[in-house]
């Protein structure tokens, strides 16, 4: 049996590897593609990045306040121009009409020359200038209320810097270069590699299941002295094989990537005091691989599976799409973050693997969570073989009009 599925698997695998689409999608596309989107992403956000840092943000002033004091340290802040307007209707106007990023209502309940004022921001928390706008706005403020308190001090005689804070606190970032290029890899890795695996399987899939059906082809494959069983492994190992390769080449694409084109991601780390390093070690790599593998198997059983029941190759790959956009669902909750995923919630196949993944590249993983990945994934992908050698020999499937 074995034998002829080997030869079979030969045959698929040299006719794959002519096919020059499949060589572009699981060769060329990983390993030239996602080196140079990390590159584009990163020139564009260090782009934004300094835009942002050169900008000189608009803040619509409503001063109710009749302080002085207060009115000539606006006009004089240099993190921001001031546009003063009579009321806070006008205000709000101003900031849907995008002439100002920050409106700040000032008003005034007690207090003398530059105190007891009562301030308000309003801003769009989904615009990013308006986020870094009202950052400039609390920095100001902050060195208001400094200032006015060093003012005051000295009309009573007290020496502002001989006076001990109530609380002096300092932040410190315990997050190693290492860790937080684990951590950004961690977000970016997985999600690839899966969508890799799906991508190389739905391509290679489709032409040698449904397309001989198309092409007519299947029917001598099923005369010869394969029997149905054979004939499906022997298509189901080219596919598994196939998208292993995409999902290996493609981490390794965007590992060349994040290393000669991540500057933006280490300008991020940086940023916070620590300066982002990526690596990733081959016994992180042998974990990521026993991962991998199940998962590639349920994909392409499940490539298999459509594959025998379409009529056409491009009835599979419309049957096929609901799958890619659930996986790519799951791959962009794993990616942001928000989502804890614990315990027995790793017998949940396909998902399980990309949370999975994420704990072996921040060097975090699990034994209980291992074993509930390798398990599920491996009784499910057993599941799939089966369903599909049944669907296989069945005519009313393979030969659906």
């Amino acid at each position: 049996m074995w034998k002829n599925v080997r030869l079979l698997f030969s045959k698929e695998l040299i006719g794959a590897v002519r096919d020059r689409r499949t060589l572009i999608l699981t060769v060329f596309f990983p390993l030239i593609f996602y080196p140079l989107i990390v590159g584009v992403m990163g020139h564009f956000t260090t782009a934004e990045q300094g835009k942002l840092d050169a900008m000189i943000p608009t803040v619509v002033v409503v001063d109710l306040s009749g302080d002085q004091t207060f009115h000539d340290r606006v006009r004089q802040a240099s993190a921001f121009y001031a546009l003063f307007v009579p009321d806070i209707e006008t205000g709000l106007q101003d900031l849907q009409d995008k002439s100002g990023q920050v409106m700040m209502s000032v008003a005034k309940g007690s207090g003398g020359p530059g105190i007891g004022l009562d301030i308000t921001l309003y801003y769009d928390q989904t615009d990013q200038i308006g986020v870094v706008a009202a950052a400039r706005v609390r920095d100001f403020l902050q060195v208001y209320l400094k200032d006015v308190l060093r003012e005051k001090l000295d009309e009573l005689g007290m020496d502002y810097s001989s006076l001990s804070p109530p609380i002096n606190l300092t932040v410190q970032n315990v997050a190693s270069g290492e860790s937080m290029g684990r951590m950004i890899l961690s977000r970016l890795l997985p999600y690839f590699m899966v969508l890799a695996i799906l991508t190389g399987a739905m391509g290679l899939g489709a032409e040698i299941t449904a397309g001989e059906k198309e092409r007519g082809t299947i029917a001598s494959l099923l005369v010869s002295q394969l029997s149905r069983t054979e004939i499906v492994l022997g298509k189901f190992l080219t596919i598994l094989t196939v998208s292993l390769v995409s999902s290996i080449l493609s981490e390794i694409g965007l590992l060349i990537g994040v290393h000669f084109f991540g500057g933006s991601l280490a300008a991020t780390s940086a940023s916070q005091g620590v300066q982002a390093t990526f690596s990733l070690s081959l016994g992180a790599f042998g974990w990521m691989l026993v991962v991998l593998v199940p998962l590639a198997i349920i994909l392409s059983a499940l490539v298999v599976i459509v594959g025998s029941y379409a009529r056409s190759q491009k009835e599979a790959s419309t049957y096929l799409m609901p799958i890619y956009m659930v996986i790519v669902l799951i791959g962009l909750v794993s990616m942001s973050g928000g989502s804890t995923f614990v315990g027995t919630r790793f017998l949940i196949p396909i998902a399980n693997a990309l949370y999975a993944l994420q704990e072996i590249i921040v060097g975090n993983l699990q034994f209980s969570h291992l074993v509930y990945t390798l398990a599920a994934n491996i009784i499910c992908g057993a599941i799939l073989i089966a369903a599909s050698i049944r669907a296989f020999k069945r005519e009313a499937v393979l030969f659906r009009s």
